[in-house]
């Protein structure tokens, strides 16, 4: 039976963090081990970089496809030759079993991210690092561990709740046991408060740059907020970010995913990739190319049939909510003709570079932009009421007018830009997410959010069928369960018994 990773991350450290120090057992001085590491500025520095890594990690593997290609926002292509990436295709068809690699990847890289955390927080008192840099450190850890908990029990529900430093294989299946999500939901706002006092609003070294901020903070809190419907509460935090100065919309949109203008001035929180053979790359690039395409003008290389390639495509139902004119299309997606298929695929155009190295690009990944924050902010201000003309009105419509297209209003003679009820500015909202925000990770939970869950995936489930079958068999089983949460990875659930 397979252990969960963060078992193993965590019993890799006993040696550190459980044994006790006696006259037989003198440790190296040049070796990093509990007696001489998590004291100075410098170490805590490294290990809450080391916090950071695992982002990479779920940002370039697992989260994409379940945060977006869940959705109806993507899809796949199916590739007869090389059947090795069924357990995404499971994901995308709502086919998967609780020993999906996907899924169990995802939970036990979050764990072992939130281990990092604990160990981090449960060191940094007793350390000689002074009080500002502490709260610094502190503020980072506090937010990861309140980011891959709130993705956890969005994902999975009820989980294990881990907030110590676990010094022992013994103590680590002991804090395997699920609690209620409800419980966690209350960790999350308290680390993310946490990160909100702490965290600063902007940093001075460009050294710093895409490293966490008060901002990021504030914004993750809103959203829980919002994915609690305590809009009230998420109000102030979003105004506060506006009112901050400390970012602004881009003129182009597309300057969001340009890999020569990362971190720019709407980017709230990024995953940060370096280019090249260090680990450090990101290869969305080709990952989200059709398998299919022979050319080499997108990657720089000849694309390798294989199940490596053709995933996160744009499903047919996302290229129709684009409206005409819309400059977000262009930016986001192009099409090409599959040589397999015959048919017009498109794929996703935000995250292309070409590399020096095949697979290894520099392509950053967002997790909040100020987009997102008007369009919380008008969702929240009308959720607490519809106003005619009011701020919602004026922070949708921000967004609009970026992308090139006509102001929404109340009473307007054109239909499609009519929203005259509190339902309707729901639906632009959800509209203006959905091709905002495209392949960043949001939709699912969006979907999820607003209770449209269930309702837009069946109606997706029979526009697929109608588009895949003219030119391969859709699996049978593909959509007959909407489950609103992922299954818990059966080596987990062992864990528990």
């Amino acid at each position: 039976m397979k252990k969960n990773i963060y078992i193993f991350f965590i019993a890799a450290t006993i040696g550190m963090t459980g044994c006790k120090k006696d006259y037989l057992s003198l440790q190296p001085t040049d070796q990093q081990t509990k007696e001489n590491f998590y004291h100075t500025k410098a170490q805590f520095q490294q290990a809450i970089n080391g916090a950071y890594a695992p982002l990479q990690g779920l940002y370039s593997g697992s989260f994409w496809a379940m945060g977006e290609m869940r959705s109806d926002n993507t899809s796949y292509e199916y590739d007869p030759y090389d059947r090795s990436g069924t357990d995404k295709e499971e994901i995308d068809e709502f086919r998967e079993l609780n020993n999906n690699d996907i899924v169990d990847s995802y939970f036990n890289t979050s764990y072992a991210d939130i281990q990092r955390c604990d160990i981090i927080l449960a060191r940094l008192p007793a350390s000689t690092v002074d009080a500002a840099s502490a709260d610094t450190i502190a503020g980072q850890a506090y937010f990861l561990r309140a980011f891959n908990y709130f993705n956890i029990v969005r994902m999975y529900g009820d989980a294990p709740l881990v907030l110590t430093e676990t010094e022992s294989v013994s103590d680590a299946f002991k804090v395997a046991k699920r609690v209620p999500a409800a419980n966690i939901y209350t960790q999350i706002i308290a680390d993310a408060q946490a990160a909100v006092s702490k965290l600063p609003l902007r940093y001075s070294a460009l050294t710093d740059k895409g490293r966490l901020t008060k901002g990021a903070a504030e914004t993750l809190l809103a959203e829980v907020y919002m994915t609690q419907k305590k809009f009230d509460l998420a109000i102030p935090l979003l105004r506060a970010i506006i009112s901050s100065g400390a970012y602004s919309l881009n003129a182009d949109y597309a300057d969001n995913f340009d890999i020569h203008k990362e971190n720019g001035p709407e980017s709230i929180f990024e995953i940060q990739y370096i280019e090249g053979p260090n680990g450090l790359g990101s290869d969305f690039v080709d990952t989200f190319i059709p398998w299919d395409y022979y050319d080499t003008d997108i990657t720089g290389y000849e694309i390798a049939n294989g199940a490596q390639n053709g995933w996160n495509i744009p499903t047919q139902d996302l290229v129709n909510a684009y409206e005409e004119g819309d400059k977000r299309r262009d930016a986001s997606l192009t099409d090409f003709t599959s040589d397999e298929y015959g048919i017009d695929l498109p794929f996703i155009k935000k995250y292309q570079s070409i590399g020096a190295v095949k697979g290894i690009t520099g392509n950053n990944f967002p997790v909040y932009r100020y987009a997102d924050v008007y369009l919380m902010l008008a969702e929240c201000l009308n959720e607490q009421g519809f106003a005619g003309g009011g701020d919602a009105f004026k922070y949708l419509n921000l967004v609009r007018e970026r992308a090139g297209l006509e102001p929404k209003s109340m009473g307007n003679a054109n239909p499609d830009l009519n929203v005259s009820s509190q339902d309707a500015f729901r639906a632009a909202i959800a509209h203006e997410r959905q091709v905002e925000l495209a392949f960043e990770n949001h939709r699912w939970f969006d979907l999820l959010r607003t209770g449209k869950a269930t309702e837009v995936m069946k109606a997706h489930a029979i526009s697929e069928r109608a588009y895949k079958n003219d030119s391969w068999q859709i699996n049978s089983a593909a959509y007959s369960n909407i489950r609103l949460l992922f299954q818990y990875p059966l080596n987990e659930g062992n864990l528990e018994h």
